[in-house]
C-alpha cells in the first residue's frame, strides 16, 4: 500500500513540475529576424565580437550569457575559433533588465444609491474609469549573428521575460533557458 501511495505522489510531483516548467516557458517571449538572402548552410565555426558588456548591473550575468550561448552553439554542432578570420560567423549579444509599468484602464459601473439598471433621481448608471498600475522588471536577451566575410548582420534573435526575484538572485537557469529558446531558431529553416 505504501508503494502505491509513493507512486501516485511521484506522478503528482512529476505533473506539478512539468506544469511549473511550462508556466515558466509561457512567460518567455521569443522572436527572430534574418536576412532571407543569406545562406546559413556553410556556417561551421564562429568567433565572438570583441567588446565589453557593460549593460548588466551584475557582471556575472554577461559572463553566464556568453557561456550559455557558446555551449548552445557547440551543442548544435558549431565550433568556436579565436581568430575571426577563420570563422564563418561572428556572434554578439546584449543582456539587461529594465523597470516597466503596465497601466490598464477599464470602465467601472456606478448606479447611484438605487437598484442597478433602473432610472433613479440620479439618472441612468454612470460608467466611470478604473485604473490598475503594476510595476515589474523585464529582462531582455538579444543575440546577433554577423557574416564573418561580408560583415553584414544576418540574424537577430531575442527573448523577453518578466523577471521574478528568484530569476534575479539565481540567474543561471533563466539565462540558459532564454539562450536555448532563442538559439532554437538558429540557423533559420
Amino acid at each position: 500500500m505504501i508503494s502505491t501511495n509513493a507512486g501516485i505522489a511521484g506522478r503528482l510531483l512529476s505533473v506539478a513540475t512539468l506544469g511549473l516548467m511550462l508556466a515558466a516557458c509561457a512567460s518567455l517571449k521569443v522572436g527572430q529576424d534574418f536576412d532571407r538572402t543569406s545562406n546559413f548552410s556553410g556556417y561551421r565555426a564562429f568567433s565572438w565580437m570583441p567588446r565589453e558588456h557593460h549593460g548588466a548591473r551584475n557582471p556575472l550575468v554577461a559572463q553566464r550569457a556568453r557561456e550559455a550561448i557558446q555551449a548552445e552553439l557547440m551543442r548544435k554542432g558549431f565550433s568556436t575559433v579565436e581568430d575571426a578570420q577563420a570563422a564563418d560567423f561572428v556572434v554578439d549579444f546584449t543582456i539587461g533588465a529594465q523597470e516597466r509599468m503596465d497601466i490598464h484602464s477599464y470602465p467601472a459601473p456606478y448606479a447611484g444609491p438605487w437598484r442597478w439598471g433602473s432610472p433613479s433621481w440620479w439618472g441612468y448608471p454612470y460608467w466611470g474609469n478604473e485604473v490598475s498600475v503594476r510595476n515589474y522588471r523585464e529582462g531582455t536577451l538579444s543575440i546577433d549573428v554577423f557574416d564573418a566575410h561580408t560583415h553584414k548582420a544576418v540574424w537577430h534573435g531575442w527573448a523577453k521575460k518578466e523577471l521574478s526575484q528568484a530569476d534575479i538572485e539565481r540567474s543561471e537557469g533563466p539565462i540558459r533557458s532564454a539562450v536555448a529558446a532563442v538559439l532554437e531558431q538558429f540557423p533559420p529553416k
